[in-house]
């Protein structure tokens, strides 16, 4: 009896705190928007899943990073990475698929896993890979080897928007899962760099990774860091959504309804507040930035001088978005700047 008064009084406690909760729900309620934006460009089919790569309509068609949608796959693949015309597709969590469009030729790679991210160098013949189990991986194409592995630590949630290996002059780039970044020297086949980004039990994995020269700028859902050759590195710590490098500047998309702009070392510049807005994509073009809000309005910040201009949107609400340099794709339809 003592064992169900005190259930009652939990479930009851737990049934008062979840109305509450759902009472003081705020939304981003801008005044006076009078401007509308249209979606007006149609896709073949609905969007199916989404990754930072690609997205999957339902009809088979991969949409890529660069608005292309040449390659169908079959039931049950994946798609992993395009390099030029060689694709890297997944077959149910196993074997490995390297399809080369221009002459038509595949070939496969056994595999045992599912792969969350990708990268291919098909003139030096490298496929870079990080697991769903945490482990990365470095094959050779030619001789479908396995030339490194290495299994990193347990995790229990991710970010669906994971970010890709990164194969450069000398070393492949591995953003993790458990929140670091790795640097394995291709000469060597040696971790020379072991840079923890940050230590979230939770959705920890790295959600972005931009390299140039021997500068990197990386973020987790809690931290963005640029690392410096010299291994000096900087910080800026949030809770954010997404982030984008453009010319010497990074943006910012925060959970708390904010727009960041920062300087390479992470220095705040700017920001636009958009009190409760729920951002959703992140594109640059001309000078704007723009991001989506709960499928019910367009913000387009003005980079110059950051001030912003809100559009009223007809959209279907909890539905897929991916974005590329120059469009944000929703559902079935899609804008391009």
């Amino acid at each position: 009896m003592r064992f169900l008064l005190t259930f009652q009084f939990y479930f009851a406690l737990s049934v008062i705190v979840f109305f509450t909760a759902c009472s003081q729900k705020r939304y981003f309620e801008p005044k006076d928007v009078k401007l509308e934006a249209v979606f007006d460009k149609k896709l073949p089919a609905p969007i199916a899943y989404t990754t930072r790569d690609g997205a999957l309509l339902k009809n088979l068609l991969v949409l890529e990073s660069n608005g292309n949608m040449d390659l169908e796959l079959k039931k049950k693949q994946s798609f992993l990475s395009r390099s030029g015309d060689v694709y890297v597709l997944q077959n149910e969590c196993k074997d490995l698929v390297i399809l080369d469009s221009s002459s038509k030729s595949t070939s496969e790679i056994t595999f045992q896993n599912c792969v969350v991210s990708a990268a291919i160098d098909p003139k030096r013949d490298l496929l870079a890979l990080v697991s769903a189990e945490n482990t990365i991986f470095l094959y050779d194409l030619k001789d479908k080897k396995e030339l490194f592995s290495q299994k990193l630590g347990n995790i229990i949630a991710i970010n669906s928007l994971s970010a890709a290996p990164q194969i450069t002059k000398d070393y492949v780039v591995y953003p993790t899962l458990d929140g670091k970044i790795l640097l394995l020297d291709l000469r060597t086949k040696t971790i020379t760099k072991d840079i923890l980004i940050q230590s979230d039990k939770f959705f920890n994995n790295i959600i972005y990774l931009y390299t140039k020269n021997e500068t990197i700028i990386t973020a987790t859902q809690r931290r963005v860091s640029t690392i410096l050759g010299n291994s000096k590195s900087f910080n800026h710590d949030g809770d954010f959504i997404d982030v984008l490098v453009h010319d010497d500047k990074v943006y910012v998309l925060s959970n708390d309804g904010k727009i960041l702009e920062l300087d390479r070392s992470l220095k705040l510049l700017r920001e636009a507040k958009f009190e409760f807005a729920h951002f959703n994509g992140l594109v640059i073009k001309d000078g704007k930035l723009y991001t989506l809000e709960s499928a019910k309005y367009l913000i387009e910040l003005d980079l110059e001088s950051f001030l912003p201009v809100i559009y009223k949107v007809r959209l279907p609400k909890k539905k897929h978005l991916f974005y590329t340099k120059d469009s944000l794709f929703y559902h079935d339809r899609y804008k391009k700047f």
